[in-house]
């Protein structure tokens, strides 16, 4: 006889993340095919409005895949992303507010629900970019033999540096698609300086965090970030 328990949330939510840790093969090739059909729908003006308009649904779809294929939570991984999303979204309120971080910016209608004058999924993003980065960092860079202080620093630095490369792939798409927008449509080098200083301590975080780094979708995710945004450049380039 089934018990009440059973039925419980919480044995729902350990149900959805087994079955997701168990098939991360078959939610990984889902989450690219997602990201290769909005990368086409984007680029094909007919449907550009409808894409656009799944954005969000893309984004939190995104994250959630993200964190229920998280294979241990701890107090520590949740502070983690307590603290990314906070530290990401305000600094965007003081950013758009104050034009001294990034630069003069304002947000669309595109990334949906705002707070502030700052979508809230500007913060779900920042935990998606500050994780799925420096997991690649922290899984691929073991074979570095330096003391652990220093090899978790440079880590840390080096991831700062890719999501400021990814960021730079994310520019030219958010502008055309209404994300956001610069004044006179120029992207200060500013932007680039004020997006390493704030993802470098939010790398460390992560690299310095004790909770147990096993998620295997994050490389996926990766992936179909590098996908969507490094294809979308070089379409703009050569086609659109």
């Amino acid at each position: 006889m089934q018990t009440e328990s059973n039925f419980s949330p919480l044995f729902l939510l350990e149900s959805v993340r087994f079955f997701i840790q168990n098939n991360i093969n078959f939610f990984g090739r889902l989450i690219l095919i997602m990201h290769l059909a909005g990368l086409l729908g984007l680029c094909y003006e007919p449907t550009r409005w409808l894409f656009e308009s799944a954005t969000p649904f893309n984004l939190t779809t995104s994250i959630v895949l993200l964190l229920l294929a998280q294979r241990k939570y701890s107090p520590s991984f949740w502070l983690f992303v307590s603290i990314t999303f906070l530290v990401g979204f305000f600094i965007e309120v003081i950013g758009v507010k104050t034009e001294a971080i990034f630069g003069a910016y304002n947000y669309g209608k595109t990334l949906g629900f705002k707070i502030l004058e700052v979508p809230i999924l500007i913060g779900i993003n920042w935990v998606m970019i500050t994780f799925i980065v420096n997991y690649f960092i922290s899984t691929y860079f073991n074979f570095l033999i330096l003391n652990s202080k220093i090899t978790l620093f440079f880590k840390s630095i080096f991831a700062a540096l890719l999501m400021v490369m990814i960021d730079y792939l994310i520019e030219p798409v958010a502008i055309i698609h209404d994300f956001w927008s610069w004044e006179n449509n120029h992207i200060p080098l500013q932007n680039y300086i004020g997006w390493f200083l704030v993802a470098l301590p939010l790398c460390m975080l992560f690299q310095y965090s004790k909770f147990e780094k096993l998620n295997k979708f994050a490389y996926f995710l990766l992936m179909a970030q590098l996908l969507f945004f490094g294809g979308y450049n070089l379409l703009m380039r050569f086609f659109i």
